[in-house]
């Protein structure tokens, strides 16, 4: 079911899009959709799906909806600020230095810190960019869509690990 759902909502977004793109992210909603869960992770992986069509097709996303999902995100997620802001700090200083990374793609990577483990989020990390060398040897694009490569690496790993690994801690009244 979720699977549909979100071949539907990436059907309707590259509709107008080149078949490899087409073919890209129908791939990245199966693997999606063998990953999920929760509605948490529902709301991850269609958010990564729409903003990485969008960063695909224009190198750029939305910087008021994606800062809200990412809020919406944290919100929802038990998260690890400490975590976050360590691998914010990290990525961040590597996208000065490279000028390379955009500033949605390093809030995202931080964001995957803070909602997955920080050994998992560099792992996403690692994935995306093997994905995204072999984007470049394929086609060699002038630029790489990275949003769309993280995607790509959170959905492998979330397929290999069953999901994003986090708990829920419940306090009792009796505590």
């Amino acid at each position: 079911m979720l699977i549909t759902v979100l071949l539907l909502i990436v059907l309707y977004l590259v509709r107008q899009h080149s078949l490899a793109t087409r073919c890209f992210h129908c791939l990245l909603a199966v693997l999606f959709g063998l990953s999920i869960h929760t509605w948490l992770t529902f709301l991850l992986a269609s958010g990564l799906i729409i903003f990485s069509v969008a960063d695909w097709h224009e190198r750029t996303v939305p910087f008021f909806s994606f800062t809200g999902w990412c809020l919406t995100l944290l919100v929802c997620f038990p998260h690890d600020l400490f975590g976050m802001m360590l691998l914010a700090v990290m990525i961040g200083g590597l996208a000065v230095v490279s000028q390379g990374l955009g500033s949605a793609d390093v809030m995202l990577i931080a964001l995957l810190a803070c909602v997955l483990r920080l050994e998992a989020a560099l792992i996403v990390t690692l994935i995306a960019c093997g994905t995204a060398c072999l984007h470049w040897i394929a086609a060699r694009p002038p630029s790489l869509p990275m949003i769309s490569h993280l995607a790509a690496g959170y959905a492998c790993f979330a397929l290999v690990n069953g999901g994003p690994q986090f708990t829920i801690q419940v306090q009792h009244p009796d505590d």
